[in-house]
């Protein structure tokens, strides 16, 4: 769980862009990403919630995905992943990029059927927007230790609303630049029933010893 300050976006309207904490989790296969806000996803018909990722193994950039105007701060990614809640709430749609050197690439996409990207809208109510990326497509194995910010946003060439990075404001307006914050950092670790294997593996070789 990370927490982030709440009330420091420049319109205070925009609860559903004010981020209060995120979560990240993992399965053997999949990373699950939780971003909790101060609104209802419900009661608005917009809303982009979106995470960089660098991985620390492949080429970055000082973009993103989406061409959105955000300044990392000196820091870089190697993986986009936005979503969004555009229809009242109703859904979750989402995208996931790699750049490959040169360019931002669709990696993967809700639209298209993509088993790498999920999205969960039945937490929308509460102001919680979820959805899932694939470790294979992050370049993630169990072990891996990455580095993320997670950001707010609306259309078009907006900035970041919110940085998880940052308790205090990343941008005074929609036409300036944000500024990340300090990379957070999740390490990738063995699922439930991969410990339950250790375990009784470690009492297999007791057993034999004995």
């Amino acid at each position: 769980m990370y927490n982030d300050s709440t009330g420091e976006i420049f319109d205070a309207g925009f609860t559903h862009l004010d981020i209060s904490s995120a979560s990240i989790t993992n399965d053997a296969n999949f990373l699950y990403i939780s971003v909790q806000t101060t609104g209802d996803l419900d009661a608005v018909n917009w809303g982009k919630y979106a995470i960089g990722i660098n991985n620390g193994k492949d080429a970055s950039d000082a973009g993103n995905g989406w061409g959105r105007n955000i300044d990392w701060n000196g820091q870089t990614i190697t993986h986009w992943s936005a979503t969004w809640a555009d229809d009242g709430g109703s859904g979750a749609g989402g995208e996931v990029y790699n750049f490959d050197g040169a360019s931002w690439v669709l990696q993967g996409a809700t639209y298209n059927g993509d088993l790498n990207i999920s999205g969960d809208d039945s937490q929308h109510a509460a102001g919680v927007q979820m959805w899932a990326l694939s470790l294979a497509t992050l370049n993630l194995v169990v072990g891996d230790t990455f580095t993320f910010d997670i950001i707010t946003t609306g259309g078009g060439n907006d900035p970041g609303v919110d940085h998880l990075s940052r308790a205090d404001q990343a941008t005074p307006f929609w036409d300036t630049q944000s500024v990340a914050g300090e990379f957070f950092s999740y390490t990738v670790v063995p699922a439930p029933g991969a410990f339950a294997l250790v375990g009784l593996g470690g009492l297999v070789a007791t057993r034999r010893r004995r």
